[in-house]
């Protein structure tokens, strides 16, 4: 596999690590967006994580840097930070993942990306400040061209 084949946009979501079973698996979501990824040859990552929008609003998105590895399995790192002047300015998160295996005889199959993300920094404010420190997990399955 080559770095550049990460490439692509991908539907991100990702999960709150509760060890009990949840009557309901909404009660499991925490972020759901589209990852949009640029890969360079040489390993390096650029693009943005895009949140869902109410239509007719401007969606909000962090820009994404990072590098993947060429080991096996291929490793990735990324940092998101959200856009200046707007409303998740303040966003910065880390994360770390892998690309899931791609069974030989497997049916359907996509590029699929897994790992845990890091509020690196606290966001927001007053009794809406999100504490820095939250984990969780993420699946990031590759859409089609």
């Amino acid at each position: 596999m080559n770095a550049t084949d990460l490439t692509g946009t991908y539907t991100y979501r990702s999960f709150h690590n509760r060890p009990e079973l949840v009557d309901d698996f909404n009660k499991l979501w925490f972020a759901q967006a589209e990852l949009r990824l640029a890969v360079d040859s040489a390993g390096a990552i650029s693009g943005e994580l895009v949140f869902p929008a109410e239509p007719g609003t401007e969606p909000q998105s962090m820009y994404i840097t990072g590098k993947v590895s060429n080991s096996s399995p291929v490793t990735f790192t990324l940092t998101g930070k959200g856009q200046p002047d707007t409303s998740i300015a303040d966003y910065h998160y880390e994360y770390d993942g892998i690309v899931l295996r791609h069974w030989e005889t497997g049916v359907n199959q996509r590029m699929t990306l897994a790992g845990t993300v890091l509020r690196a920094k606290d966001h927001g404010s007053g009794t809406a400040v999100a504490p820095a420190g939250k984990t969780a997990s993420f699946l990031a399955v590759k859409r089609d061209a």
